[in-house]
């Protein structure tokens, strides 16, 4: 029995770090733990639909799931010291330690301290000791590591989004920006850049998961929100061209990497959520000027999903300077 509870806490703590090194390191989203826990959580906060506390979502997503990650350390080396007696024994008199001690011990060889007061009293006690220190030591700094990551990652979206708003304050004004410029020119020479903007910050969605849990309250900085304005106006410039046109063409290259932006998403369509004649109704904006949209598509329902879960909607995408 105190083999098998042994093997327990080493269970609880390699799947720790297998959650860990998947969400920080792997470069494919979150770990199966961090996924369900972080979901959780942001539904918790989008259900409240209260936008005051959205500047605050992704710090509790920080610290909420490095407290889980630590926790559960915490609990799988706790299973390892209390299951034999001679696992903690005291410094000086060398008997066995009490549950509380235990917990003491386990705390300071956790953060690496290494005070002495409370030693392990077998060889595999000692083994264990010295693999866990490591342990804690590793969770830490790659921890940090990662939080600038996710920090950098954070800006880089705002920094996206704001340049889209920069472009006009509403659907309307983005499109008569654009149709100033009879060819198109201004936003075929930067066509590129943007695109590579979109699926760099697309990127982030693997490679830093957490960031899509940095809420914002201001439309001009929510890049779902900016993204799908922009969306909508270059699906709506490219009906004025036809397939083959070095327009269409550009338009398509920019829309697709939308789309790609939106595949990479942590959120997948929720069909529930989607209601295409609510959609229709305010995509009629476009009808005076000589434009209706097809039918519904994947990617209607993706950004659905994606503008739902960062508590928005598409009624805030079609809203007009005025109404802000």
């Amino acid at each position: 029995m105190d083999s098998l509870q042994i093997i327990g806490g080493l269970v609880v703590i390699a799947l720790t770090f297998l959650d860990f090194f998947h969400t920080t390191l792997s470069g494919n989203g979150f770990g199966f733990i961090s996924r369900e826990l972080n979901r959780l959580l942001n539904r918790l906060i989008i259900r409240n639909r209260n936008r005051s506390i959205y500047r605050y979502s992704g710090l509790a997503h920080l610290l909420i799931t490095t407290s889980v990650w630590l926790g559960l350390l915490f609990c799988g080396a706790f299973l390892i010291f209390t299951a034999k007696e001679e696992m903690v024994v005291n410094g000086s008199t060398f008997l066995p330690a009490t549950e509380d001690e235990r917990f003491y011990y386990t705390s300071y060889v956790l953060s690496t301290l290494g005070i002495g007061d409370f030693v392990p009293g077998s060889e595999t006690s000692r083994i264990l000791t010295g693999i866990l220190s490591f342990t804690g030591f590793i969770l830490i700094t790659t921890g940090l590591t990662y939080l600038l990551s996710v920090v950098q990652a954070v800006l880089s979206k705002k920094e996206l989004a704001f340049f889209i708003s920069t472009l006009g304050g509403d659907v309307e004004e983005i499109y008569r920006f654009f149709k100033k410029d009879e060819n198109l020119d201004g936003l075929l020479s930067d066509a590129n850049d943007l695109r590579k903007q979109i699926l760099k910050n697309a990127s982030s969605y693997l490679a830093f998961p957490m960031t899509n849990y940095f809420l914002t309250k201001k439309r001009n900085s929510a890049l779902i929100v900016q993204l799908a304005i922009l969306s909508e106006v270059l699906m709506v410039l490219r009906m004025d061209w036809k397939e083959g046109s070095l327009q269409h063409a550009k338009l398509c290259t920019l829309i697709n990497a939308i789309e790609k932006y939106l595949e990479l998403g942590l959120e997948s369509p929720d069909k529930d959520l989607h209601n295409q004649e609510k959609l229709n109704t305010l995509r009629s904006f476009w009808q005076k000027y000589g434009h209706t949209f097809k039918k519904s598509t994947e990617m209607d329902r993706r950004f659905t999903s994606s503008l739902y879960y960062a508590g928005w909607s598409w009624k805030e995408v079609y809203k007009m300077k005025e109404q802000l």
